[in-house]
């Protein structure tokens, strides 16, 4: 059985990968096990952990399905563990482009007595000099890593009112860390980070379901002295009315991994994105 599969591009190398590897919490971490550059050699991920890693396939053996030269699925069926179909392609784009599409479903209501759907994806970051993400904020840049782990973790966007967000419930035990919301809102749907003279933007579409979230050290220890590795993580949460057992779901993400230019060239970029892809924008 393959594990993995290589793609190369004219600048990048991507090995998506199942959750067969023994990483630092067993095998769960499926995505994208490595994503490196011609101009920058070192993970972008960490070599441990995985990007693009969808909540709905972590840990439950994904098989991997070998598509083409430039795309491949990871795939699985609904069971009595998780009563979920799901297929995650990954497609490779000359000359640095990830296109990421999640469909799902749900065969029963996972919900767990919830009124949403929440659908998650983790990014662990391997040793970024800068922690923070960067995105649109009240018309402009912020610069964000939330405080601590659980702390300000969650991003909702300032174009959906506060009376459609979703309100968590109370739960025994620990709350996901990703259940307490910043104060700051994102205007666009995309944000980027730096891992050094490297930009990785990361452009959504189905704006209004789509939160941000994110940890300084997520990722565990950094091999920065005195610092942490972040998560920068990503979710959709599907509103009750828009909710169905039955009904296929299709999520749809672009990764960009490329020399920085300026937050002018990052824009240009996420247009790019919206325009090939057809991706729904923010009105």
């Amino acid at each position: 059985m393959r594990h993995c599969q290589l793609f190369q591009t004219e600048e990048i190398q991507v090995i998506v990968g199942d959750a067969s590897r023994n990483g630092m919490g067993g095998q769960q971490y499926c995505g994208l096990w490595s994503l490196t550059s011609k101009h920058r050699q070192f993970n972008a991920f960490g070599n441990s952990y995985a990007g693009l890693l969808p909540g709905e396939i972590r840990g439950k053996g994904p098989v991997l399905e070998s598509v083409d030269d430039t795309s491949c699925a990871l795939v699985r069926a609904a069971d009595a563990v998780s009563p979920v179909d799901v297929r995650a392609e990954y497609i490779v784009r000359d000359p640095y482009y990830v296109d990421h599409t999640l469909r799902f479903t749900d065969r029963e209501d996972v919900r767990n007595g919830r009124d949403f759907r929440e659908v998650s994806w983790c990014c662990y970051m391997n040793c970024p000099e800068d922690s923070r993400l960067n995105f649109i904020s009240n018309g402009e840049w912020l610069r964000y890593i939330s405080p601590r782990h659980g702390t300000g973790s969650n991003l909702a966007p300032s174009y959906v009112q506060d009376k459609a967000l979703e309100v968590w419930p109370e739960v025994e035990g620990k709350r996901p860390f990703h259940w307490d919301r910043s104060e700051h809102r994102f205007d666009q749907p995309f944000y980027y980070g730096r891992l050094g003279k490297m930009v990785m933007i990361l452009v959504f579409d189905i704006p209004n379901w789509l939160r941000f979230y994110c940890s300084p050290s997520g990722g565990s220890d950094s091999l920065l002295p005195g610092q942490t590795c972040p998560a920068w993580d990503f979710e959709w949460v599907i509103p009750d009315n828009a909710y169905k057992v039955g009904k296929e779901y299709c999520l749809r993400v672009r990764l960009v991994y490329k020399l920085y230019e300026s937050d002018k060239d990052v824009l240009t970029e996420v247009m790019k994105a919206q325009e090939e892809l057809d991706f729904e924008k923010v009105s």
